[in-house]
Order: structure tokens, then C-alpha cells, then sequence
């Protein structure tokens, strides 16, 4: 199963790949208000353990097709032993951020590094009334720059070839994208270095056959 797991302005932190923080504290930098494409005001935040109901609350208002494209089989409840997994992570290895309409979570990203610690699994997940708002990018967008001022340097990421939103998001995103596929997974890889990235996403090549 893949791991967990767009306006806003796009911050560099200073840091150089490899330069990992000392403590992992709840990283307050990371929040900040965002705007979808209808201009709703929405903020973005790290999850916290006390999200658990949010999430639980999120998990259920998604539709069964939404649930498959992200988990790859049907999986209408989340587990205790799941939600502490997803809301309890160390802002440095593992990196879950949300996006608040008010009160409820509206969308969720996360990054899972993968050892030996030089990339990370990227996911992300949108409520479906809030789908084809832009807020994958805007997901997308800001843990690239918490995981590359955390020592990261590239995301992977699994999908279906039917999830088109995800792939659009990842072809649009500016990094150089490579593309590749193996019946209907689609598998996507791309460094994170801001010095890599274009103002103007051209999208990868069609992808290869594994």
C-alpha cells in the first residue's frame, strides 16, 4: 500500500540537502493560510495526535472510488492502530500536513522517507468536494520544501493510471518528473532541489513500460 498519506507562495528555507534539524518539535513555520482556485480561505497546518478524530471524520466523507485510487483496494474504515500511525509522526523522517476548512480536514499530504534516508514516499489525499481545486499542488509544493530543509533530495510516489488528478499534479509540478508504468501503476520520481525546478511546468515524457 503507498504511504499516506493548489495559491500559496513558495518558501526556500536556506537549507542544504543533508543538513537534518537536531529536534523534531512541531514545526510552527509550517502553517500558513491558503487560497483554493475559487478562492476559498483555507489553512494549512501539521497534523497533530489530536487530529485523530479529524482524520477519522475525513476518511468517512470520502467516496469509495476516491479510497481506491488512494489505497488500492477498498478500505472504508481506518483502524486505531492506522490513526495513530498517520497523526503521530516526527516532522522529520515522516511528514503529514493538512489542509482546514474551519474545523475539518479538507485534504492530507505526507511524506515517508525510504531508508537509507536520501528520498521519501510523497502521497496525498483530497475530500472529494474539494478535488480539482488545486489543493494537491499546493500539498505537493509545501512538503517539497519541509522535506528538502529536512536533508531530502527526491520524492517517489505510486498511483493508479486512473488517477489522473495525481499524475496531472506530479507532470505540472515544475521538478523533472520521470514517468514509468507497469500494468495500471503508474510510478513517478523526481528530485526536489529548488535550483532544479522550472517557473513553468512542461510535464514528463510518456511513460515507459517496466
Amino acid at each position: 500500500m503507498p504511504s499516506d498519506g493548489p495559491a500559496v507562495s513558495e518558501e526556500s528555507s536556506g537549507a542544504s540537502a543533508g543538513e537534518r534539524p537536531a529536534a523534531a518539535e512541531y514545526p510552527e513555520e509550517l502553517e500558513c493560510d491558503v487560497t483554493d482556485t475559487r478562492g476559498t480561505p483555507l489553512h494549512l497546518r501539521p497534523i497533530r495526535a489530536d487530529d485523530a478524530d479529524r482524520l477519522v471524520t475525513f476518511h468517512s466523507h470520502l467516496s469509495p472510488d476516491s479510497i481506491y485510487r488512494r489505497y488500492f483496494a477498498s478500505h472504508p474504515l481506518l483502524s486505531p492502530t492506522e490513526v495513530s500511525h498517520l497523526t503521530q509522526v516526527d516532522y522529520q523522517e515522516r511528514l503529514a500536513l493538512i489542509i482546514l476548512d474551519g474545523e475539518e480536514i479538507v485534504a492530507v499530504g505526507r511524506y515517508d522517507e525510504v531508508p537509507p534516508g536520501a528520498t521519501a514516499e510523497v502521497a496525498f489525499l483530497v475530500r472529494d468536494d474539494f478535488q480539482r481545486r488545486g489543493l494537491g499542488r499546493i500539498l505537493l509544493n509545501k512538503l517539497a520544501s519541509a522535506a528538502w530543509s529536512r536533508g531530502l533530495t527526491s520524492f517517489s510516489a505510486v498511483t493508479m493510471s486512473e488517477n489522473r488528478g495525481m499524475i496531472t499534479v506530479f507532470e505540472h509540478c515544475g521538478f523533472p518528473v520521470k514517468l514509468s508504468a507497469d500494468g495500471e501503476e503508474r510510478y513517478v520520481t523526481f528530485p526536489i532541489d529548488p535550483a532544479m525546478r522550472t517557473s513553468v511546468a512542461t510535464g514528463p515524457s510518456q511513460p515507459e513500460n517496466r
